[in-house]
């Protein structure tokens, strides 16, 4: 059979069994084969692309010329199982479109696209050890099912987090003009036949299997030799089955008209944003495009506004937390501060506290970089700062508005800290983000940027830090007793019940599913004030707020090992992080 295509060419091939079958005119041919010639595309592409034929006579055609069966899944039941979407590798699926479809003993059925696939018969043989059986299939029959069988395999850990606390960071977020004109990519519409078609096929694919898992990143990377796609979930980079190197180009095409940049412009980098919406859901890409010694790497932030708790109490601070936090954000005047890594979840703190206080009587303002979540009833403002709109401009601005409360983004310079300062001694209560290690870092931070000491002790009045750590998977995790030297050296009781990570089904093998937020809730009281002020170390600050019944970050992490939710490994994961960076600052 395969000596019969090769010897005729698929090419001529197919333009003969579909011009004998009145499918396709003679007069057609010099056009598609000037486009084939200039696109340099598969025959069967450019004929769908023109809309010249349909998949259905393409299929047809081959399989009565190859006498062979014509797959249609509306009358044949596929088994899509593990088994049979194991049977071959992912790749080779992809690259030479086709599926296997059924297993009948030692014998298997796999679906074709196209004829130039077929030499490959032996090797499928070789790989699967069963005879094999070649069909014919639609395009888009086969790329539907390739999506079905790996979503396991191509998107680890397929479940998501939706009920956990996911990390929105200011710095990690672009906002989308709202505006009458804003386009919004409506994932449930077919995409039209031929090679634009299956590139948009891929991605939309790509999209639903992401957000189906509760990926936060889809990193998209090209080398020497492949390229690469990598989903962080639940933090961790797990490496995925890539597209072919040759339609690499064109996904990053796609992802770039989609999200508004310049494709010709592969030299410096760009950002953008897409706006999707997926049955009722309405979710946003965050998208950067640099350019590498092979190639453009394209990273996608997937932003689900509708996953962020807007109320404290949803956020997983314990009571004493939750009590120092709500009693200071209700304080007239001050300075709250919220600390943690790129990904932690500031500003999802920072719109729960907003959400709290957001009262009718209330004049709040926010500068933001971008504007993340809209809210009824508060003046936002998007960071520009290529017209000069930047925090200091916006703060200045801001305060000639006579308000209440002012959020700022971050605090990313001394100009900035030193606005806030003063709108925190003249009235106004200010929320706003750092980048340090722990809460009263911050301190030290502010001190960097040249803000008296006194300055500090007389308008901070809360500081938060934050962590992610994953969830133990609750339908694997395992409990055992802590062994007696390993509870003495990390501070719990010997013979402590605690649970570890196995590993299952539903959290695909890992032992986590989801994260869970690790909290430090330092209230300035009147004794920390003084301390402050003197310029006091940071060892005898933490140790001060202990001492006044305040948990630190490690403290926080072990109660949530204690109380089942994560495992010890992940709770010393928090603090040796934060030990090493001391070290090296």
């Amino acid at each position: 059979m395969s000596q019969i295509v090769t010897a005729a060419g698929t090419d001529t091939l197919i333009v003969d069994l579909l011009v004998k079958r009145g499918c396709l005119k003679e007069g057609d041919l010099p056009t598609v084969r000037e486009t084939q010639r200039k696109e340099r595309l598969p025959i069967e592409d450019v004929l769908l692309k023109m809309r010249i034929v349909s998949e259905r006579d393409i299929a047809e055609a081959y399989a009565e010329y190859l006498m062979v069966p014509l797959f249609e899944p509306s009358q044949t039941e596929v088994r899509i199982d593990r088994e049979l979407s194991g049977l071959l590798p992912e790749k080779l699926c992809r690259d030479h479109l086709l599926v296997p479809v059924a297993l009948h003993d030692n014998a298997l059925d796999v679906a074709f696209f196209t004829a130039n696939s077929l030499h490959i018969v032996d090797e499928l043989q070789w790989i699967t050890g069963k005879t094999v059986f070649p069909m014919i299939a639609p395009l888009s029959v086969i790329e539907g099912i390739l999506g079905t069988f790996f979503e396991d395999t191509f998107w680890p850990g397929a479940g998501g987090n939706s009920g956990d606390f996911e990390a929105v960071d200011e710095e990690e977020m672009d906002a989308l003009d709202d505006g009458a004109n804003e386009e919004i990519l409506h994932l449930d519409q077919p995409p039209p036949p031929g090679r634009d078609g299956r590139i948009i096929r891929f991605v939309n694919q790509m999209f639903e299997q992401a957000f189906r898992v509760g990926a936060s990143d889809i990193h998209i990377e090209r080398f020497e030799e492949r390229c690469k796609i990598r989903l962080r979930a639940d933090g961790k980079l797990i490496e995925v089955a890539p597209p072919p190197l040759s339609l690499y180009p064109s996904v990053v095409a796609r992802i770039k008209v989609l999200s508004k940049m310049d494709i010709a412009e592969k030299r410096k980098p760009q950002d953008g944003a897409i706006a999707l919406k997926t049955g009722d859901k309405r979710i946003d890409l965050r998208v950067n495009t640099v350019p590498t010694v092979h190639g453009e790497k394209v990273v996608l932030r997937v932003l689900d506004r509708s996953s962020i708790p807007l109320e404290l109490s949803g956020l997983g601070f314990d009571e004493r937390q939750s009590s120092d936090l709500c009693e200071a954000i209700e304080l007239p005047h001050g300075l709250m501060l919220v600390t943690g890594p790129t990904g932690s979840g500031k500003s999802t703190t920072l719109y729960a506290c907003l959400n709290r206080l957001n009262k009718p009587d209330v004049n709040i303002c926010t500068v933001e970089d971008p504007v993340e979540y809209k809210f009824s009833g508060i003046n936002q403002i998007q960071v520009k700062t290529q017209v000069g709109l930047t925090f200091a401009s916006a703060l200045r601005s801001f305060l000639r508005q006579d308000p209440d409360i002012i959020m700022v983004g971050e605090v990313r310079d001394p100009e900035t800290a030193g606005i806030c300062m003063r709108a925190a001694l003249t009235g106004h209560f200010v929320l706003s983000t750092l980048h340090t290690n722990d809460a009263l870092a911050a301190v030290n931070r502010l001190q960097d940027m040249d803000i008296d000491a006194f300055l500090l002790a007389s308008t901070l009045r809360v500081l938060v830090a934050q962590r992610l750590i994953r969830r133990l998977c609750t339908k694997c995790r395992e409990s055992y007793e802590c062994e007696a030297d390993t509870a003495r050296r990390v501070g719990l009781k010997p013979g402590q019940t605690i649970y570890r990570p196995v590993g299952c089904r539903e959290c695909r093998d890992q032992g986590y599913r989801g994260r869970v937020g690790v909290f430090e809730v330092i209230r300035i009281t009147e004794k920390l004030a003084d301390l402050i002020q003197v310029r006091t170390a940071l060892p005898d600050l933490r140790r001060a707020a202990t001492e006044q019944g305040m948990s630190l970050l490690y403290d926080s992490a072990l109660k949530k090992v204690i109380e089942g939710y994560t495992s010890l490994e992940e709770a010393l994961s928090v603090a040796v992080a934060g030990e090493e960076e001391e070290e090296k600052a």
